[in-house]
């Protein structure tokens, strides 16, 4: 006579499941060990390289920062050639840092202080391009490429950048002044409609500004010119 088969309890069902369950992921892991070794070695690996690039920026950021403190010191003692060797040391080495555009800025006035115009222009030029949010700078490069110009009689350039500064930087303390600069040389140019659409611009844009008291004067000279 067959005997009855016994009931499995709870809690021996789990257990069995259990067991299954254990055999099936060792067996798992013997079969990949070699892929899961080649896959936890190249997790090790970039981790590794994110922390190694992480302390790498963070150097750079250290190095560009005392190269950017020694070039402005130079600059605050009149030390141009120090200035210009620590400037180039931030744009050759560092020019992914924030501190590129200030060693650009001190490049061009190193040059523009020498009269080495075209040198002054090219680094005032490659700081437009590359000035990011350093909206201060940017500004100023404009305003100096204006000026520059317009000391070598080339006013129609002057005029652009003057414009275009104030326009791309409408907020800098500046604006006003550098639109008043471009009516200066459009007046120069006798190009005196230009020159009234500008100063009308100070007025209507910038009404509290001291440049708007000179736009208004010059506004009456121009009434007058043929």
């Amino acid at each position: 006579m067959l005997k009855p088969r016994k009931r499995l309890v709870r809690a021996k069902i789990k257990e069995d499941k259990f067991v299954i369950y254990t055999a099936r992921v060792q067996a798992f892991l013997s079969r990949n060990s070699r892929q899961l070794l080649y896959g936890f070695v190249l997790v090790i690996v970039i981790l590794a390289i994110g922390i190694g690039v992480g302390w790498s920026r963070s150097a750079a950021g250290k190095h560009a920062a005392f190269a950017s403190l020694l070039a402005r010191d130079a600059y605050s003692r009149g030390d141009l050639d120090g200035t210009l060797t620590h400037a180039n040391i931030i744009l050759e080495d560092y020019a992914g840092t924030k501190y590129a555009a200030v060693a650009g800025m001190l490049k061009g006035r190193v040059h523009e202080h020498r009269g080495e115009l075209s040198l002054a222009i090219d680094a005032y030029r490659k700081l437009i391009g590359s000035s990011g949010d350093q909206k201060y700078l940017a500004f100023g490069a404009y305003y100096s490429l204006g000026s520059i110009y317009y000391g070598q009689g080339e006013y129609e350039e002057a005029a652009r950048f003057f414009i275009d500064g104030a326009t791309r930087y409408p907020h800098n303390f500046n604006a006003a002044y550098s639109l008043l600069e471009a009516a200066h040389s459009l007046k120069q140019l006798k190009k005196y409609e230009q020159a009234r659409k500008v100063l009308m611009r100070i007025m209507s844009e910038y009404p509290k500004s001291r440049a708007t008291d000179e736009a208004r004067r010059e506004l009456e000279e121009i009434v007058f010119m043929p």
